[in-house]
Parts: C-alpha cells; structure tokens; sequence
C-alpha cells in the first residue's frame, strides 16, 4: 500500500467516522424535539436546544419548589402525628384511670353488698367494719329507715353508727 492510496484510506475512515458523528448529534437534537414541549413549532436545532435549556431549568425550578413543598408538608404531618400521639396517650391515660377506678368502686360495692348480706342474717353475728375513732356529727334518718351521718356511715334499724345493735342516734 502506498502513501497515496494509505492518505485515502485515511481520509475516508474520517469522513465515516464525522459522518457517524454528525448522525448521533442530529438523533439526540431530534429526540430532544420530541421531549421538549414545543410552544412555536420549531425544527431548527438550534431552536430545539434553547428549548430543551429553558426546559431543564424549568424542571429544576419546579423540583426545588416540590421539594420545599414536601419538606413542609412532611414536617407538619410529623408535628400531626406528634399531637396524636400525645392525644393518644392521654386517653391511654384516662382510660387507665377510669378502668382503675370502676374496679375500685366494684369492690365497694362487692364489700358493701357483703357487709348488707351478712348484717340481715340471723344466723349469728353481724360482722361490721371497726368503729371509727371520730365521733358521729349529727345522724339523721332516712325515709328506708336507715340512719346516715355527716360522715357518711349508713345504719339499718336500731344499729348504731359502729355497726352494733342498740339504741338510734337522735335526728334533731
């Protein structure tokens, strides 16, 4: 091969190499095209590329808003959930104290239903709470008969205020 015939070679692996060249760069601008919103209809490359640029800073605009946008919303649904949570809690809470103290009360009454059961027998002795140490303020006799003092202790029939039987207490 000679020089000559080696330079044309040379020449025409260029030509097919730009000519390759110039085809992806066309087929990229083209695909741009087709991409790029298209407000005048141009097909001029240069048109289509000062499209795609105003495009693309349109879409990072848009993502920095979007992104701002998120960032809020997601901390003031963390601050919702944080309220929730704490609103969750207290009723937890209240619920708890409520069920403690329903269960409080249905063992008063399971101890007073016991103490009215065995104070009607008269099987043997009532047996009754001890006495209290304070005396009874004023009693004062209810319409079933039973005799209630300012202290809140109930007595049915001749039963004193300490649960024995005897006397009433006066109702002036």
């Amino acid at each position: 091969m000679g020089s000559d015939e080696w330079a044309r070679q040379r020449k025409d692996n260029h030509k097919e190499v730009e000519r390759r060249r110039r085809g992806n760069i066309n087929e990229g601008i083209n695909e741009l095209g087709r991409i790029v919103p298209n407000g005048s209809g141009e097909k001029a490359k240069g048109a289509i590329l000062s499209r795609a640029v105003q495009y693309i800073h349109h879409l990072k605009e848009n993502e920095a808003r979007n992104i701002e946008k998120w960032t809020l919303e997601k901390l003031l649904m963390d601050q919702a959930m944080g309220d929730l949570q704490a609103q969750l809690e207290e009723v937890r809470r209240l619920w708890e104290e409520e069920r403690a103290a329903r269960t409080r009360a249905e063992s008063e009454l399971d101890v007073l239903r016991g103490l009215k059961g065995s104070s009607t027998t008269t099987d043997g002795p009532a047996v009754a709470p001890a006495a209290s140490t304070a005396p009874p303020e004023k009693a004062t006799e209810t319409s079933t008969g039973a005799t209630s003092t300012s202290d809140g202790e109930t007595t049915q029939g001749g039963e004193d205020v300490s649960g024995r039987p005897g006397k009433r207490q006066r109702t002036d």
